[in-house]
């Protein structure tokens, strides 16, 4: 029993610093010419938070010749047509798209995104959500990682927290998940991304058939999409810059959050064979890892044994996380490390099951 917790943890080990030398893989090869940008919004009652998007988006430090700014009503209430409506008249690179009728063969955000594509002038496509603040020169870090060979992008998504402390936590945790992000991009493999900041080209977009295949579910259009088009895909980055940051509102309340956490993990059974395998492992060393942690507790495994295997799996961590801090500079958040630590796998296992099994909400 000792040897097989050594060797899960010692394979758990290796799938970590598998995505750390994927971040180190990472180049730095970058675009000089400025090349033409469609930036593509998907909203749905967004009046709250539109404004102070498209003010960022209309100022960006990217020539406006260069690039349109594309909004999806997707069947709004609000007033949100009304106000992109009255942007308009100041700002001839905005362009409105109404969806007054879901499409039952792609269902959700994914048809007004799809409307959207549709409509856009340039290859490079770059996605946000309404409810994000990116930097104002966001464009110009998306066309500087775009070189001849690179086809899809992805950037840093931090949530804006009021409380400090759940900021670090909640933070924190999401840095995990970029730094996924970008150790899978250093293979050139796409696991997972954020819709908050992405990029990738028309081209591609079509030679893949678009949301077809996946367009029956009502999320996905970032990760499940990455998914699809990988195999079409040359060369993936990720930007580190801080002028590439986008951040985004967290939720209103924990409803809302648990509904986004089960959103999240509902798409694991819509992944291809080798990403749920390898989640597949990871849900299951959890499992062993708290096994084990009772064992320790009752004396069934020694103090010195827990320390090893407890070791093995806080140092492939942490060194996930600092590398991946160090180059968005974020390495404060690493003060939440010791109580994130104590909380994730409960976390991680109670949404994977919920999210597979359970039901949620999406967006009214």
């Amino acid at each position: 029993m000792l040897t097989f917790l050594f060797v899960i943890s010692f394979f758990y080990f290796g799938i970590i610093s598998f995505f750390i030398i994927g971040i180190l893989l990472l180049k730095k090869e970058f675009n000089q010419h400025p090349q033409k940008i469609s930036v593509i919004i998907a909203a749905r009652n967004e009046e709250k938070h539109l404004p102070e998007l498209l003010e960022i988006l209309f100022n960006q430090s990217y020539k406006k010749d260069d690039y349109e700014i594309i909004v999806a009503d997707d069947r709004s209430i609000d007033r949100t047509s009304e106000i992109i409506e009255q942007l308009q008249k100041d700002n001839i690179n905005l362009k409105l798209i109404k969806i007054h009728k879901e499409n039952k063969k792609i269902v959700g955000k994914k048809g007004a995104l799809d409307a959207a594509i549709k409509e856009a002038k340039y290859d490079i496509l770059a996605f946000t959500d309404a409810d994000c603040l990116p930097s104002k020169n966001w464009l110009l870090e998306i066309n500087k990682h775009f070189t001849a060979d690179t086809d899809f992008i992805a950037g840093y998504s931090p949530l804006i927290v009021k409380n400090k402390f759940l900021s670090f936590l909640k933070n924190l945790e999401r840095a995990s998940i970029f730094a996924i992000n970008a150790g899978s991009f250093g293979w050139n493999w796409g696991i997972t991304c954020t819709a908050r900041n992405m990029a990738y080209r028309k081209s591609l977009f079509n030679k893949a058939n678009g949301f077809s295949g996946i367009g029956y579910l009502s999320s996905g259009d970032d990760d499940l999409m990455l998914q699809k088009i990988s195999k079409y895909t040359k060369k993936m980055n990720f930007m580190f810059s801080q002028h590439s940051i986008v951040e985004s509102y967290d939720k209103r309340n924990l409803h809302e959050h648990a509904d986004l956490e089960s959103r999240r993990a509902s798409k694991w059974k819509y992944y291809p064979l080798s990403i749920k395998l390898m989640t597949l492992f990871i849900f299951t060393y959890y499992i062993i890892f708290l096994l084990s942690f009772i064992g320790f507790i009752f004396n069934y495994i020694s103090a010195v044994n827990f320390l090893y295997i407890l070791l093995i799996k806080i140092i492939s961590e942490f060194l996930l996380l600092l590398i991946f801090l160090i180059k968005i500079q974020r390495k404060r958040l690493l003060l939440a490390f010791p109580l994130a630590e104590l909380v994730y796998i409960p976390y991680f296992i109670f949404f994977a099951l919920k999210g597979t099994f359970g039901t949620f909400k999406w967006k009214n």
